[in-house]
């Protein structure tokens, strides 16, 4: 992996600077791929979508940020960098907690990315998965309850006539612990490159595992 520039933006809440890592180059050795459709590429990672500010704790579309410039990761040009940049908060993705608790925020500021966002929200909220947390270690009822509706409204944005939304679907139901519902959707015709998530899916189903698991 090769870092690309560093990128300097404006909260549009606060106006605090923050900042963000490119990547210049990458590539998918040693990559994991998930039930939930979530890739983690220690090699190729993601710039998030949706950032905090270190300033004001707000929760917003990276892509609202004035983009104010860039510098070199590798200090070539540290003298001529404005020290106020160098000195900025690393931007971070909401962790699940804060996506449950913006999402209206985040919908209401961009609704044809509504989508986007509560697949954020639901693989942040897998993230304490990936990373082998005892699950349910940090719930709390109001998280479960905001967690699950978060679920049902993904459901309802996922295109029914799409394959790839289909196995969402299914999945979604499948970690909401509605197995039959789910294997009602995965009996259905699909497209032959799906058919090996497909056998995954059924046999967690058939397992009762609402777990989330690699593929």
């Amino acid at each position: 992996m090769t870092p690309g520039s560093t990128h300097v933006v404006r909260c549009p809440s606060c106006g605090q600077l923050g900042t963000y890592p490119s990547i210049a180059s990458g590539n998918t050795f040693g990559a994991v791929y998930y039930t939930d459709g979530r890739r983690v590429a220690p090699m190729l990672p993601n710039t998030p979508s949706v950032v905090r500010c270190g300033g004001c704790s707000g929760v917003f579309w990276l892509a609202s940020a004035t983009e104010v410039g860039e510098y070199s990761p590798w200090g070539s040009d540290d003298e001529s960098i404005d020290p106020t940049w160098t000195s900025a908060a690393r931007l971070v993705e909401p962790d699940e907690q804060q996506y449950l608790a913006a999402l209206e925020q985040l919908v209401g500021a961009q609704p044809q990315r509504s989508r986007e966002a509560r697949f954020f929200a639901w693989w942040r909220g897998n993230d304490r998965l990936r990373c082998q947390q005892p699950s349910g270690s940090n719930d709390t009822p109001q998280t479960i309850s905001q967690r699950h509706a978060n679920m049902r409204q993904l459901i309802a944005l996922l295109d029914t006539a799409e394959p790839s939304d289909q196995l969402m679907r299914a999945e979604v139901l499948r970690q909401l612990g509605e197995f039959d519902q789910a294997v009602a959707i995965l009996s259905k015709p699909f497209p032959p490159e799906y058919d090996t998530a497909l056998s995954r899916l059924l046999g967690l189903c058939a397992q009762r595992n609402s777990m989330l698991q690699k593929l």
